[in-house]
């Protein structure tokens, strides 16, 4: 069929490529979130040097928060879904939770700082409010 007869021909390269736009979304927001956090202990031993070191930390948390929030709202926008937004969202959180697990060795990334424990839900706010301001998709 011609694609000006309402064909559906090019129903499946458009649905694989959606397919593989969203494993790149929860790929980077897997990646994000590693990065993230292996940059937030940078705050924690920021928060500990005073009040200077605890404004620095608190205004690059701002920061790190409104990548987050921009970031998972560009994703959404830009594959015209919430899913889009949803997917670099919940990779994030993922890799947030993982940051915070227990390694065979002990080591956790995300110490008990106050700092990371804004960092870590501070982030999970951050990226439900995107995923939910983010507009649903156009019926068709």
């Amino acid at each position: 069929m011609r694609p000006e007869s309402g064909g559906s021909t090019g129903r499946l390269p458009r649905r694989a490529l959606a397919g593989a736009a969203y494993t790149v979304l929860t790929a980077l927001g897997l990646v994000a979130g590693t990065v993230g956090g292996l940059a937030s202990s940078w705050l924690s031993w920021l928060w500990l040097t005073g009040a200077a070191g605890q404004g620095a930390a608190a205004a690059a948390l701002v920061l790190m928060l409104l990548a987050l929030f921009a970031g998972c709202r560009a994703a959404g926008w830009g594959m015209g879904t919430r899913l889009g937004a949803g997917l670099p969202a919940g990779g994030w959180i993922a890799a947030s939770f993982l940051l915070v697990s227990w390694s065979s060795s002990g080591d956790v990334v995300l110490t008990a700082a106050a700092i990371n424990y804004a960092f870590l839900f501070g982030g999970i706010a951050v990226a439900v409010l995107a995923t939910a301001l983010t507009a649903p998709a156009a019926p068709r």
